[in-house]
């Protein structure tokens, strides 16, 4: 009997010695696998962050030959009058300096007896006529009853009033604009339109020591040409 319990025990003590040295193999396995594994990882991790630097130093060399290729600084005082100057031109700056006042009004009185009560009135021709004649004449701002003249502006009839940038009004249409004095005079004197009109209605002009032009206050729709986008 005492011969058979050793046999057992030593028996389970050899199982429990080769259970025990599996265990080690393959907590050594385990542990050699997971170095291993993290040796891939921080390789995979290191390769990754060289193709990033090597792509971001692509990068800035061809930047750096954009910047190399424009050349000088921009003149930035420049490109101020410029942009301040275009502006101008289209109207979204008050303009002050001497100039020409025209006024015309209704007459107040027929000009012959019988004369239709139309031709008492001021019409669009007249007010549009007076703008063409001050612009040719190197106006550099024109206000029609304080509405700045633009590229876009219109100036059409409106029963007994003239809508101009669509605000209807009615007379007296008071035209100022800022520029060569003596041109505009004499643009507005020696019209053949104006001397006939005139015989019908009130036109006035006189020079301005200084006029004051307001910059275009309504909104700018455009319906064809597109703003560029920088940098796109």
């Amino acid at each position: 009997m005492a011969k058979h319990l050793l046999a057992i025990i030593g028996v389970i003590a050899v199982v429990m010695g080769f259970l025990v040295t599996q265990q080690i193999r393959t907590i050594h396995m385990l542990n050699h696998t997971a170095q291993v594994q993290e040796g891939k990882t921080l390789s995979f991790l290191v390769t990754n962050a060289e193709k990033y630097n090597l792509t971001a130093r692509r990068q800035v060399a061809a930047l750096s030959a954009r910047i190399a290729g424009l050349g000088a600084t921009p003149n930035l005082g420049a490109i101020h009058a410029s942009l301040q100057k275009t502006q101008t031109l289209a109207g979204l700056t008050p303009v002050t300096g001497t100039g020409v006042t025209v006024v015309i009004h209704d007459a107040t009185a027929p000009a012959f007896p019988g004369e239709p009560p139309i031709l008492e009135l001021v019409h669009d021709q007249y007010v549009l006529r007076v703008v063409a004649l001050l612009s040719g004449a190197g106006a550099q701002a024109i206000a029609i009853n304080g509405q700045r003249y633009t590229a876009t502006t219109s100036i059409y009839c409106a029963g007994p009033t003239i809508r101009i940038n669509g605000v209807p009004y009615a007379s007296p249409y008071v035209v100022q604009a800022v520029g060569p004095v003596g041109p505009m005079l004499k643009a507005m004197q020696g019209d053949p339109d104006i001397q006939g009109w005139a015989q019908l209605v009130s036109i006035k002009f006189h020079s301005v020591k200084r006029l004051e032009i307001p910059a275009f206050r309504g909104p700018v729709h455009l319906s064809i040409a597109k703003p560029v986008k920088i940098g796109g």
